[in-house]
């Protein structure tokens, strides 16, 4: 956190993405969709986050004030927000920080609206991404969180559900929609240092295991039946990310001993 004082006030910036408040992420998450250049979008934060008014901003040399917005660097960098800062929206509660409760089932449907969002930029698209991650808490949670392993209040993914729900996040403000869009962008962004093998690219002195359809059918013991791949999809994300990584190991190293006993 950095602190800046003008005029005798004393104000409190984000030195990272996990020190934005849930109110500067929603702002800064509409933001993108004005088109402002970088200076712009920079002084804006400026003006909202220090809460600064236009008389006091007046008499701010302009490269003070230039000075000033590099503490939003960060912001034009990699996305690395983990904290899920919108816990609900309306009567739907959102996953855990850096998605720790969501299984892999519904970490491959996220991705795939994102990308589909990414590439067009179709609002459908991230309904449904929303949609997909937040649901209606379990009724008489506060007992059954007594009696379960699980930290997951939320209700099972069912997919028939989903077009209801979109629906209703149709409705839902952009920004914040957008705000959940960054918090997505950010787990990812983290996977590959936490699974570098798994994430492994070409390039580096070997080639990719195939993609990760063959290390999912290897969690599944070889099988591609339904129950079995099901078992992997209902499967806590960050386990299968632990088993496809470890699959990836081993994968890597038995192409360097076959290199080897060329």
């Amino acid at each position: 956190m950095n602190t800046v004082s003008i005029d005798g006030k004393v104000s409190f910036l984000p030195a990272s993405w996990d020190e934005l408040t849930r109110g500067q992420l929603i702002y800064l998450a509409g933001l993108f969709r004005r088109g402002l250049t970088e200076v712009d979008f920079r002084v804006h934060l400026l003006w909202r986050f220090m809460k600064m008014k236009p008389k006091m901003a007046e008499r701010i040399d302009e490269e003070d004030l230039w000075g000033l917005t590099k503490v939003f660097d960060f912001i034009f960098t990699d996305v690395k927000l983990t904290r899920n800062l919108i816990h609900r929206i309306g009567r739907y509660m959102g996953p855990s920080d850096a998605m720790m409760n969501c299984s892999f089932g519904e970490f491959t449907r996220v991705q795939m609206r994102m990308e589909d969002f990414s590439r067009t930029g179709e609002e459908k698209y991230l309904d449904e991404m929303v949609a997909i991650m937040y649901r209606t808490k379990k009724r008489m949670w506060l007992l059954r969180k007594r009696f379960t392993e699980t930290s997951d209040c939320r209700v099972k993914y069912i997919e028939k559900d989903l077009p209801a729900r979109a629906k209703k996040m149709a409705k839902v403000d952009h920004a914040i929609k957008y705000a959940v869009f960054l918090f997505v962008t950010g787990v990812l962004c983290s996977l590959p240092e936490h699974f570098p093998n798994v994430y492994r690219k070409k390039g580096d002195n070997e080639k990719n295991p195939g993609g990760w359809a063959a290390l999912i059918i290897s969690l599944a013991d070889g099988k591609t039946d339904d129950e079995s791949l099901d078992r992997v999809f209902h499967s806590n994300m960050y386990n299968v990310f632990m088993g496809l990584e470890q699959k990836a190991i081993e994968y890597f190293r038995f192409l360097k001993e076959t290199k080897q006993n060329d």
